[in-house]
């Protein structure tokens, strides 16, 4: 009642789908904004590797964890009210974040994980309902947006905690998305789906995102559980099992990149800000391999071109493991770029098209493909982190690249001598995947 007599004026439509693409920009900076604060929180806090680890992937956990949950409740009580809930929790996670306590900062990160998942499970269903008019086609933008706030994130979180201070970037993230928040809270009105949007296959989403989203079966048990042998069916098939051994890969080195290089880096004495640019540069570099690939099409979707990305995926962390200068560290970061964009650019296409007669589809598999590298994002760096407290850097590089290049072995003599199978093209390419 006390906002109804201020007399606000509703938003125009235009201005709100504009104001959710900022939540979705606000939301990849703050996922990747932590990066090149690991080394400084670490010793503020007095953590281990190991414990280091866990503050990088609590976030994943929570995603996982809340991802299905968020959208039955979107379908029940609405995708605005979710989001804007998610919206909120967003803001307290930074503010927690940016706390001096370890208490508020790991409680900020689990709150962070929460939100993160359940803006990418009900905001996509918000911009369904505003962007009807277009059949939903103005989700695309959300996900560049998405993929800009990734690229930048370490770099406007190294600059600021260098300048400012080890808060001062979660500060700022919590203030920029109230800016959001409060007009979409007051300036919105629940609205009513008439037809529903086009569905986002997670082929079109940023790898990051990809893997917050249910899988999807669109077969005879669509809206149902789809049964244990329908699931080890579908791995058996070759391409999907290539793909999801890639993306594993990819999950692991990408995380591991994380955690030991910028740890390797801030040992050396660079700054955070120095830590953020290189990292914001090895993410330029994944976007631009990543839309080459897509140019490159079908001649790309091949088991051997997948299993040759992926070897050489796990051989970029060789100079890190060689000499761990300044130099080094960076060039096998950059290194890693290129792979990890190719991966994940082809992987959904060529796992798609493997229908089950038992009612697997492509939903059923992308859903795979996403648990195949979330488990790898999670599980790598408390991998690393354990072995880097016991061993010490290199043999928790070695803890990376010895699995990594197994999978590569694995998945070259699965690609040698089959006759080629039918190719799908390549997707359109949403960003950072």
């Amino acid at each position: 009642m006390f906002f109804q007599r201020l007399h606000i004026r509703a938003l125009p439509a235009a201005v709100c789908l504009w104001l959710v693409y900022g939540l979705f920009l606000i939301a990849g900076v703050a996922q990747a904004a932590i990066v090149p604060l690991l080394p400084r929180m670490s010793a503020h806090f007095g953590l281990s590797a190991a414990q280091t680890a866990l503050l990088l992937a609590l976030p994943g956990l929570a995603t996982l964890a809340v991802s299905v949950p968020s959208g039955i409740a979107a379908d029940r009580i609405g995708a605005r009210r979710v989001t804007l809930g998610a919206a909120a929790l967003l803001c307290l996670s930074c503010v927690g974040q940016a706390m001096p306590s370890l208490g508020a900062v790991l409680t900020g990160r689990i709150v962070f994980g929460v939100a993160f998942g359940v803006v990418w499970t009900s905001g996509m269903a918000w911009l369904g309902d505003l962007d009807e008019a277009r059949g939903g086609s103005g989700l695309g933008p959300a996900v560049t947006c998405s993929s800009v706030g990734i690229m930048l994130g370490p770099a406007i979180g190294g600059v600021l905690a260098e300048h400012v201070g080890l808060g001062a970037p979660f500060a700022a993230i919590a203030a920029a998305a109230a800016l959001i928040v409060v007009p979409l809270a007051f300036g919105t009105t629940a609205g009513r789906r008439v037809t529903p949007p086009s569905r986002v296959e997670p082929a079109d989403l940023p790898l990051e995102i990809a893997y917050f989203q249910p899988p999807v079966s669109d077969g005879p048990g669509a809206g149902g559980s789809v049964s244990p042998r329908v699931l080890l069916a579908l791995a058996r098939r070759p391409r999907v099992a290539a793909a999801a051994g890639a993306l594993v890969v990819s999950g692991a080195v990408s995380s591991a990149c994380q955690l030991l290089i910028s740890g390797g880096l801030h040992h050396l004495g660079l700054s955070t800000g120095r830590i953020g640019l290189a990292f914001s540069a090895s993410a330029v570099c994944y976007i631009a391999v990543s839309a080459v690939i897509v140019r490159l099409r079908d001649r790309a979707q091949t088991l051997k071109f997948n299993a040759l990305t992926t070897a050489a995926l796990a051989l970029a962390l060789l100079p890190a493991l060689a000499d761990r200068g300044a130099v080094t560290l960076i060039l096998a970061l950059m290194l890693t770029a290129g792979p990890r964009a190719v991966i994940s650019t082809i992987a959904y296409s060529l796992a798609s098209g493997q229908r089950s007669d038992d009612g697997g589809s492509d939903g059923v598999v992308f859903g795979m493909l996403n648990g195949a590298w979330a488990a790898a994002t999670v599980l790598m760096p408390l991998l690393a982190g354990a072995v880097q407290q016991a061993a010490g850097d290199e043999v928790a590089y070695l803890a990376v690249i010895f699995p990594s290049l197994a999978v590569a072995a694995w998945l070259l003599a699965g690609a040698v001598g089959r006759v080629p199978q039918l190719r799908v093209g390549v997707r359109g390419w949403g960003g950072l995947r």
